[in-house]
Formats: C-alpha cells, sequence, structure tokens
C-alpha cells in the first residue's frame, strides 16, 4: 500500500518534477489504457464505492462524495494538460477511447479468445 502512495502522490501527481529534470513521455496506450483513459481513477472510484457497498455508513458515503467530485475534478484538469502536451495524438485518442466507464464489444472479446497467444 505504501508504493502505492509513492507512486500516486510523487510520481503521478508531478512532485518529482520539483526534485529531478522530467523527460517527456509518450502516450500510453497500452495495458489498461486501451479500455479506459484514466485506469487509475476509475481504480479508485471502484475501491472507495466498494468499500461504502461492503460498509454502508454515512461517513463512508460522504467520503465517497468528496471523492467523486475529486476525481472528476482532477480528470478535467489532467484532460486539458494532457491535450496541451499531446495535441492531436491525444484528441485521436480521446476520440477511440472512454474516459472513465469502458464499452466492451462482445464480439471483439469472443474474437480476442480465439487469437493464438
Amino acid at each position: 500500500m505504501s508504493i502505492s502512495v509513492y507512486e500516486y502522490f510523487y510520481e503521478l501527481s508531478g512532485l518529482q518534477a520539483l526534485r529531478e529534470q522530467v523527460t517527456k513521455q509518450t502516450l500510453q496506450q497500452e495495458g489498461l489504457h486501451k479500455y479506459v483513459r484514466h485506469p487509475l481513477y476509475l481504480g479508485t472510484l471502484m475501491f472507495v464505492w466498494g468499500l461504502f457497498i461492503w460498509h454502508p455508513l454515512l461517513a463512508h458515503l460522504l467520503a465517497c462524495l468528496i471523492i467523486t467530485i475529486y476525481v472528476v475534478v482532477g480528470i478535467r484538469l489532467e484532460e486539458r494538460k494532457l491535450y496541451i502536451e499531446y495535441g492531436t495524438a491525444y484528441r485521436d485518442y480521446a476520440a477511440k477511447v472512454p474516459k472513465l466507464i469502458p464499452r466492451f464489444n462482445p464480439k471483439k472479446i469472443r474474437a480476442g479468445i480465439n487469437q493464438p497467444l
């Protein structure tokens, strides 16, 4: 868990830019990024809402609502940054891949099962 917190708050938040020079990275479109543009935010929402379903307390509901608002605002800010940084490449990627809720095509999934590894 502490490694995940380190990854999220240090590297993904951009804080490493304060200590070291960051090289421009390529637009990530593989792995989970083939299905949603923001898999980390999706995982966060699934975790907190799952926790609420497991323990439906008013305090948990309040925390879920606050975190959801934070994620929605964070996605908007990050999208702006990515459009500026990657330009047309990100615009094309955004046109193909949903922001947060994955779309699964059963025909593609079945076709992928039949392909050799």
